[in-house]
């Protein structure tokens, strides 16, 4: 008893080691891989992207492999062998297909193992998938403009890396825009000039600029194109509405003349339909001006006219607004 008493006592003073049948399993997660992340940079789509992971044993047992397995489709494995004894390897050969991929791409691939803890090792290989020719800007919107404004953008087509392509046709869809194409550096980067000099409906301007290359994985590009189209000046409201006065009170109400693309502007005129209506015009800022026109009495036979208004822009002389006559009130 006194034998054992400290021999126990040694154990837990911790100068005798405890038997191996004692203790813990030490074998744990074993087969390791010390870079599991590969990134490999920028290539382009036509791209075929290769890389080794190397798992290591270091545990005091032999790690069976049951599978390897990708995530995605586009990338193919290759297992040196699937029994890995204590302090060997074995080679994960990875192949990623860039084609019909672009940007950030991440790909995880996965092996199974009977390991006694992290069975499953995940391995991943990242990078950037470029197009074959970049595109510069890859839209263009004008934003708001006007119906006779010049618009002009440039659209740059540089070819990426080692690649060479040829600008064959630009051309628009529906013809809103025209489109010239000028060389930079044969085979290597264009400049295709997009215009539009006015005579535009308002409303909304979309159309695509598809340009022909001879580039196999980019022979078509399409590039949209838009602009929202408004008048010089707009009203507001966009017709006047105003109700009779049977008792002969005068009413006043109120326009709002402003540009929307901050064009300065000056009122010449106010043509007014009847007899018996008056207006006062301030100028609120150079882009901005307001109108107000007083009536009075039935107003028989104002539904539908138009009021006047002229201005010092050459690209609108005169606008024409429309009264609406609302029924009258109870007075």
């Amino acid at each position: 008893m006194i034998v054992l008493k400290y021999f126990t006592m040694f154990i837990l003073a911790g100068l005798l080691p405890l038997p191996l049948s004692w203790g813990a399993e030490t074998n744990i997660q074993s087969l390791v891989c010390l870079s599991p992340k590969f990134d490999f940079g920028k290539v382009c789509e036509d791209a075929v992207v290769n890389h080794e992971f190397i798992l290591t044993n270091q545990g005091s047992r032999v790690v069976n492999i049951g599978r390897v397995r990708a995530a995605c489709g586009c990338t193919k494995t290759v297992l040196t062998t699937n029994v890995v004894p204590p302090g060997g390897t074995t080679v994960v050969s990875v192949e990623f297909d860039a084609r019909k991929r672009r940007g950030h791409q991440s790909k995880a691939i996965y092996c199974d193992t009977d390991d006694l803890e992290g069975r499953t090792i995940r391995l991943e290989l990242s990078g950037i998938v470029i197009a074959p020719i970049d595109i510069q800007p890859e839209g263009l919107n004008f934003g708001t403009v006007g119906t006779a404004e010049k618009l002009t953008r440039d659209v740059l087509l540089v070819a990426s890396g080692t690649n060479v392509f040829h600008v064959l046709t630009a051309t628009f869809s529906p013809p809103l825009f025209s489109a010239t194409v000028q060389t930079k550096a044969e085979g290597k980067s264009y400049v295709i000039k997009v215009s539009n000099d006015g005579g535009r409906s308002m409303g909304s301007a979309i159309a695509t600029l598809k340009v022909q290359t001879d580039h196999p994985l980019m022979e078509t590009i399409e590039i949209p194109v838009a602009a929202v189209v408004v008048g010089d000046i707009v009203p507001t409201p966009s017709s006047l509405l105003v109700t009779p006065s049977p008792t002969n009170t005068i009413r006043t109400y109120g326009l709002s003349l402003s540009s929307p693309i901050g064009k300065a502007f000056k009122v010449t005129y106010v043509d007014l339909p009847m007899a018996g209506m008056s207006n006062t015009v301030k100028s609120l800022t150079p882009d901005r001006t307001r109108i107000e026109v007083s009536t009075w009495g039935p107003l028989t036979g104002l539904d539908g006219k138009f009021i006047r208004v002229g201005t010092d822009l050459p690209t609108l002389r005169e606008l024409l607004i429309p009264v609406r006559v609302l029924s009258a009130p109870r007075e």
